[in-house]
């Protein structure tokens, strides 16, 4: 992954890390999960010039007024979730944000 994914990924990651102390950063080998009470809420896989996202919900149970994410929920897909999108510099971060942490409030209780 390009220096530009890396920071991506590290941002998006420290973020996340920021909202509860008992997430934990799972590598395996195709994608790094973050996890909570042995769920995924999302999984990230830095590649060359993008960062792929997946968050770990069931089709319709993500909240996406701009319709940024695609459903995968019928196609074949690494990581955990109904939903991926793909990002390639840190204009929609905030936003990203905000869906990956409609899984989390699922998943901490």
């Amino acid at each position: 992954a390009t220096a530009n994914i890396c920071d991506l990924y590290d941002e998006l990651k420290a973020d996340i890390l920021l909202w509860d102390s008992e997430f934990e950063v799972k590598p395996t080998k195709v994608y790094i999960g973050l996890r909570i009470k042995h769920h995924n809420v999302v999984d990230l896989l830095p590649q060359k010039s993008q960062l792929k996202i997946w968050i770990n919900l069931s089709k319709g149970e993500l909240n996406d007024p701009n319709n940024l994410l695609r459903d995968v929920s019928s196609i074949g897909h690494w990581g955990n979730g109904d939903y991926e999108v793909i990002i390639k510099d840190d204009t929609q971060i905030e936003y990203i944000l905000s869906l990956i942490k409609q899984a989390w409030e699922k998943y901490r209780h």
